[in-house]
């Protein structure tokens, strides 16, 4: 299970680090174990490994919603396409599926887009039938 460290640094603080702990305080003793060439190395157990020690895992949840006006939809949850779509924002768009929510289980990094909503454009501003 994650902990919280021992030691804090102020950079911790402005980073809000205790708030998700992400670590694990291991306990270590410093020994010499035959003698040669133990400079740098560390002995760790492979079955404390296996059994999780210094896994750690990260969760966060977004909440959308589709905004309408009466029956008709406003926003639209979908996988935008490049060549309908004005002002797109910077990211990857590729992992979207077509109801515009990334699938469950699928690995993201930070520049991935989890969610794709569109709007239609105002019709003084419409060009072409795109969306935003």
């Amino acid at each position: 299970y994650p902990q919280e460290p021992l030691a804090t640094t102020r950079s911790m603080e402005f980073l809000k680090f205790r708030e998700l702990p992400a670590g694990q305080n291991a306990i270590v003793a410093i020994a010499c174990y035959s003698g040669y060439n133990q400079e740098d190395s560390v002995i760790m157990n492979q079955s404390s490994i296996d059994r999780g020690l210094f896994r750690s895992l990260f969760y966060r949840a977004y909440v959308e919603q589709e905004k309408r006006i009466g029956i008709s939809a406003v926003e639209q949850f979908e996988k935008p396409l490049r060549s309908e779509t004005m002002r797109m924002k910077h990211g990857t768009y590729e992992k979207l599926d077509d109801d515009g929510i990334i699938a469950p289980g699928t690995r993201v990094s930070g520049e991935d887009v989890i969610i794709g909503k569109t709007a239609p454009m105002a019709p003084d501003n419409e060009e072409l039938g795109q969306r935003t």
